[in-house]
């Protein structure tokens, strides 16, 4: 950090000019990166779990159904969504890695 001060600086004021240089160092942005979502078996819907997943979203979409006037828009949308990541991953499940 270096810092000057500029006694005679004509700036119409009784102030005198002060110029500081210095380095910022920010915080590095912490990101979920640690949080890894598995590609969902996509394939599985075409079988038989297809009419299993349907019936059980509907089920807790009947539920949600029920509390929406009381909740926002947003944990509305949230509900939603992990209603059915949470069904998906009940029924279809998740495709496995294969290793080459």
């Amino acid at each position: 950090m270096n810092c000057r001060m500029y006694p005679g600086a004509d700036c119409d004021t009784d102030h005198q000019l002060l110029v500081v240089t210095g380095k910022i160092r920010l915080a590095k942005r912490q990101t979920q990166q640690s949080i890894t979502v598995m590609p969902l078996n996509l394939e599985e819907l075409k079988k038989e779990e297809a009419v299993q997943f349907a019936a059980e979203v509907t089920n807790r979409f009947t539920a949600l159904e029920a509390a929406r006037d009381q909740v926002t828009q947003e944990n509305l949308w949230k509900g939603i969504k992990t209603v059915l990541l949470e069904v998906a991953r009940e029924t279809i499940g998740s495709v496995k890695s294969q290793k080459k």
